[in-house]
C-alpha cells in the first residue's frame, strides 16, 4: 500500500500542472472590467478555454475547475449531484459566479451560491477565474474570488455542426450548434440532450468497519438546454446584442441512512428506506433561465456598457417525503458601465441595480433590493500596472457597505520576472433566509434575524511570474483571508431554540500555490503545481470542511501528428481532507488519472477518446456520495 501512495504521488509530483495559465497575449475582462491582458492583471487570473475542456474529456465544467491553482470542487454524485466551488480556502457561499457577467447565484438557497451540477461546456467560449477579494467591483460574496462563464459569440463563414457522444452507464448526449457572421448579424445557437442511467448517488456504508464501497443502484440523469447569442453592429461603434440560456434537468436521487448509535446519520444506498417504491422514484427537476439584452457604445476614447437582465432557478422534488419544499429563486436587474481612456489612465464608472426574490411552497416570500455604485482607476507608468476599486452597496435590508482593493503588477525587465501584490476588503450579504425565515416551533427554530449584519474580509495577496528559458514559466502565489462578524446557526444551550446570530472569532485561510509550465519542444507540454491551503474553521481550529490541505493538479500532452493527434493525461492528488469539521470522516489522500486522445483525420471531422479514472481509484468528494468508478467515452463531431 505504501508503495502505491509513493508511486501515486510520484507521478503526479512529475505530472501535475494548470491548464489554466495562459499566454501574455491573452486578453481577460473579469479582473478588471475591461480588456486588459491577463500578465498585465495585479489580481491571480487562471483562464480555461473551450479548446483545453476539450482536451481534458470534460463532462460538466465542474471536471475542468478542479484543475484549476487554489479552487476546490467537492460533488455529492457523480452525475447531477450538489456541487460546490471554493476559492483560497473559503466556501461557495464567499465565491460569486457570473455567466457573462451576470450574477448567477440562488437566492433561495440558505447561503446563495451557484450549483455547478448541471453545467455542461458545450456553448461556452472559456471561464476566466479570478482569485481573491474582489467586492471592490463585484459586491457581496465576491470574497474568495469570481467565475465568470463567458458564452461563445458567432463570428466568421456560417456553419452547422452536429456532436455525438456515447459512453459507459448508457451515456448519449446529441449536441447541434450553429453560428457565424452574415453582413451585421451574429449568430450563435446550441442545443443537446444528455441521457445517462448514471451510477448511484450515494454509496454502501459498512458498520462493522465504517467503510463504504459502490452502490448497486443506477441513479439516472437527464438534461434539455439551449443557449443562444444574437448582436447586431449598426457600425464599428455600436451594438445590441442577447443572450439567453435555459435547462431542465430531471436527476434522480437517494434517501437511505444508516443511523448510528449516536444518531448520526450517514448516507447508505443499502438502506432499507432507499429500496421502497418512492425513494427509488424520488427526482429533483430542475429549470434554469438567463436572459441578457446589452447595448455597447463607443465615442472615441469613452466606451458605454448598458444592460438589463432576468435569472431563474427554479428546484422541486418529486416523490418526495413529507416536508420537503420546492424552491424558486429570481434575479433581475441593470447594469450600467463607462469606461474612458486616456493614454495609459483608463478610468471605469459604474452603477447597478438588482432584486432578489425568495419563494418557496409555504406562503413565505421575500423580495431584496440593492443599489451599488463603483469606480475603478487602471494607471500604467512604465512597467508598473496599478489598480484601484471602490463600491458602495446599498440593501434595503441593512443599509449601506463599502468596499475597496488596491493592487499592483510590475515588470523587472531585466530577469523577465512579473510581480504582483493586492489588498482588498470585501462582504457577505445576511441571505434572505438567514434575515427573514419563518419560525418553526416544531424545531425550535425562532426564525431568520433581521438584526444580522454583513461579514467582512480582509484578503491580501502577492506572488510572482518567472519567465524561463525553453518556453517555460513558474509563478508563486501567497495568499491569506480574514473573515469577522460571521453569521452562524446558534443553539441557544438552556432553551433549545435557534436562529442566525453575527458571532466573534475569526475565519482565517492562507496558503500559497507553485505552478511549473513548459513546452521544450514543440509536440510536448508538461506543467506541475502544488496548492497549500490552511482554512482553519473557528470553532474547532482544525482545519476547515471539505477544503484539502494539499492539492497537486497537472497534465502532460503530446501532439505527435501536430494538430491531428493530441494525447492528454492529466490527473490530480489530494491530500488530507475531512468532510466535517470534527475531523471524523476522512475524503482526501487519493489520486484519479484521467486521459483522453483528440483525432482530427479529416477537415472538420473530429473524434475523440476519453477514460476517466484510468486506475478505477474509489473515493469520495463528499462523504457517502459516488464518484465515477473507471468509465469510458467517445465522441465524434461533424462541421458542415
Amino acid at each position: 500500500m505504501k508503495i502505491k501512495k509513493i508511486l501515486a504521488l510520484s507521478c503526479a509530483a512529475l505530472l501535475m500542472g494548470s491548464y489554466a495559465h495562459a499566454q501574455s497575449n491573452t486578453i481577460v475582462v473579469t479582473a478588471t472590467r475591461t480588456q486588459t491582458e491577463i500578465l498585465k492583471t495585479p489580481s491571480p487570473v487562471d483562464v480555461v478555454t473551450q479548446k483545453q475542456m476539450q482536451k481534458q474529456g470534460t463532462i460538466f465544467v465542474k471536471d475542468a475547475l478542479k484543475y484549476v491553482p487554489g479552487v476546490s470542487v467537492t460533488t455529492s454524485g457523480a452525475f447531477g449531484g450538489t456541487t460546490s466551488v471554493r476559492i483560497m480556502g473559503l466556501s461557495s457561499g464567499y465565491v460569486k459566479t457570473l455567466i457573462d457577467g451576470i450574477d448567477v447565484s440562488d437566492p433561495s438557497q440558505t447561503q446563495p451560491y451557484y450549483d455547478f451540477a448541471n453545467l455542461l461546456p458545450n456553448g461556452i467560449n472559456r471561464i476566466e477565474i479570478v482569485q481573491g477579494a474582489q467586492s471592490g467591483l463585484y459586491g457581496a460574496n465576491a470574497v474568495g474570488g469570481v467565475i465568470n462563464i463567458i458564452t461563445k459569440k458567432g463570428k466568421g463563414k456560417p456553419y452547422a455542426k452536429y456532436t455525438q457522444e456515447v459512453g459507459s452507464y448508457n451515456t448519449y448526449k446529441e449536441s447541434a450548434e450553429t453560428g457565424g457572421k452574415i453582413s451585421n448579424v451574429s449568430f450563435y445557437f446550441n442545443v443537446l440532450r444528455l441521457d445517462t442511467d448514471g451510477i448511484s448517488k450515494m454509496d454502501k456504508y459498512n458498520p462493522n468497519d465504517n467503510s463504504y464501497s459502490r452502490g448497486d443502484e443506477d441513479d439516472s440523469y437527464h438534461q434539455t438546454a439551449l443557449n443562444t447569442r444574437l448582436e447586431y453592429d449598426f457600425d464599428d461603434s455600436m451594438n445590441i446584442g442577447t443572450v439567453f440560456m435555459w435547462s431542465k434537468t430531471r436527476n434522480y436521487l437517494d434517501n437511505g441512512w444508516y443511523v448510528t448509535p449516536s444518531y448520526e446519520y450517514l448516507p447508505d444506498d443499502d438502506a432499507p428506506s432507499n429500496n421502497t417504491p418512492s425513494a427509488k422514484s424520488l427526482r429533483l427537476i430542475n429549470h434554469f433561465i438567463l436572459s441578457k439584452l446589452y447595448l455597447n457604445k463607443s465615442f472615441n476614447n469613452l466606451k458605454i456598457k448598458l444592460n438589463t437582465y432576468y435569472t431563474q432557478t427554479l428546484r422541486y422534488y418529486k416523490s418526495a417525503p413529507n416536508g420537503w419544499k420546492d424552491y424558486k429563486g429570481k434575479k433581475w436587474g441593470s447594469n450600467l458601465i463607462a469606461t474612458y481612456t486616456l493614454n495609459k489612465t483608463k478610468l471605469t464608472l459604474g452603477f447597478s441595480q438588482k432584486m432578489d426574490k425568495y419563494e418557496d411552497t409555504t406562503p413565505f416570500k421575500k423580495l431584496r433590493y440593492n443599489y451599488a455604485g463603483f469606480g475603478e482607476i487602471l494607471q500604467s507608468i512604465g512597467n508598473l500596472n496599478l489598480q484601484a476599486t471602490a463600491r458602495e452597496d446599498n440593501f434595503k435590508t441593512f443599509g449601506k457597505h463599502f468596499t475597496y482593493k488596491l493592487g499592483a503588477n510590475f515588470l523587472v525587465s531585466q530577469t523577465n520576472t512579473i510581480l504582483k501584490a493586492n489588498f482588498g476588503t470585501g462582504f457577505r450579504a445576511p441571505s434572505i433566509w438567514e434575515l427573514y425565515a419563518p419560525a418553526n416551533p416544531a424545531w425550535y427554530f425562532t426564525g431568520g434575524n433581521p438584526n444580522l449584519t454583513p461579514e467582512k474580509s480582509k484578503n491580501w495577496d502577492f506572488g510572482f511570474v518567472q519567465f524561463l528559458p525553453y518556453n517555460s514559466n513558474v509563478s508563486f502565489i501567497y495568499f491569506k483571508n480574514i473573515i469577522k462578524d460571521r453569521i452562524t446557526y446558534y443553539t441557544d444551550p438552556t432553551t433549545w431554540e435557534s436562529t442566525y446570530q453575527n458571532v466573534k472569532g475569526k475565519t482565517i485561510s492562507d496558503g500559497f500555490e507553485v505552478d511549473l509550465k513548459s513546452s521544450p519542444i514543440k509536440f510536448l507540454t508538461i506543467g506541475a503545481n502544488y496548492t497549500y491551503t490552511a482554512s482553519k474553521d473557528p470553532g474547532t481550529g482544525e482545519q476547515a470542511a471539505r477544503i484539502p490541505l494539499r492539492v497537486y493538479t497537472g497534465y502532460i500532452t503530446v501532439k505527435p501528428l501536430g494538430d491531428k493527434l493530441t494525447a492528454t493525461l492529466d490527473g490530480r492528488y489530494i491530500g488530507k481532507r475531512f468532510d466535517d469539521k470534527n475531523h471524523l470522516h476522512q475524503t482526501g489522500k487519493y489520486a484519479v488519472f484521467d486521459f483522453t486522445l483528440l483525432y482530427n483525420p479529416i477537415k472538420n471531422l473530429e473524434a475523440s477518446l476519453t477514460v476517466k479514472n484510468i486506475f478505477d481509484r474509489f473515493y469520495e468528494e463528499v462523504y457517502g456520495y459516488s464518484t465515477l468508478p473507471r468509465s469510458v467515452f467517445a465522441t465524434v463531431s461533424y462541421k458542415f
